[in-house]
């Protein structure tokens, strides 16, 4: 494990820590490595630690009435994960599951919670943080419930262009067709059909998880009229 003081991966939080902070930070602190599909955090168990996602990528998701996981959002690196259930709850109100080998630092919860209380400028950092996921789910909640399949289809593709990828033509999309229907809320049949329409249009080459945007104004065209 790299040592928290000389990470050049952390947080904007841990950056406002003084060198007696940090060390209470790295003597509570473990790091851990998942694989593929592995649970980081998981809903309904005792919640214990707080994460934050050093690299890879992971989903959080939380069942619904029957049973079924509902995708909530997709957790890129140098985020922090579980943050809302320790300053709420005591027990993991939600999944998080990596969506591919991921790497995360661990800090249990009560040494968490005294750099909060030790720190202004922590907290103020974690505020934030928390503020601007808020926002974000409110812009994607409204997306989802006001745009069509395609121009949701389009939401996708378009965030693994611009967020994860680097404005990259050609890429995978580590989802399978029903986790893609879970994260807006739609089938596998619908997610199947807005793949096809968009493909026989000339705007994307798609082969299994292999995505290749041959047309990005039309795509996001699409995607800006809904």
């Amino acid at each position: 494990m790299q040592d928290c003081k000389n990470c050049v991966i952390r947080s904007k939080a841990v950056d406002t820590l003084s060198e007696v902070e940090l060390h209470v930070l790295m003597e509570n602190c473990a790091e851990a490595t998942f694989s593929s599909g592995e649970h980081i955090i998981k809903e309904g168990l005792l919640s214990s630690h707080v994460g934050y996602l050093k690299s890879g990528l992971a989903t959080i998701s939380k069942k619904g009435v029957k049973g079924i996981d509902q995708i909530l959002k997709i957790v890129l690196p140098k985020n922090y994960i579980g943050l809302q259930t320790v300053l709420y709850e005591k027990i993991n109100m939600f999944s998080v599951t990596a969506l591919e080998k991921s790497v995360v630092c661990f800090i249990d919860n009560t040494s968490f919670k005294e750099l909060i209380s030790r720190n202004t400028q922590f907290a103020n950092e974690l505020l934030t943080f928390l503020c601007k996921e808020e926002i974000d789910y409110f812009e994607r909640f409204v997306n989802i419930h006001q745009k069509q399949i395609n121009g949701r289809m389009a939401d996708i593709i378009l965030f693994f262009h611009n967020e994860i990828y680097d404005h990259g033509m050609a890429f995978d999309i580590p989802l399978s067709r029903n986790d893609m229907a879970a994260l807006i809320c739609t089938t596998r049949e619908s997610i199947t059909r807005a793949i096809k329409d968009l493909a026989e249009v000339g705007i994307i080459h798609v082969k299994g998880k292999k995505f290749e945007i041959l047309d990005l104004k039309k795509l996001e065209k699409i995607s800006q009229k809904g």
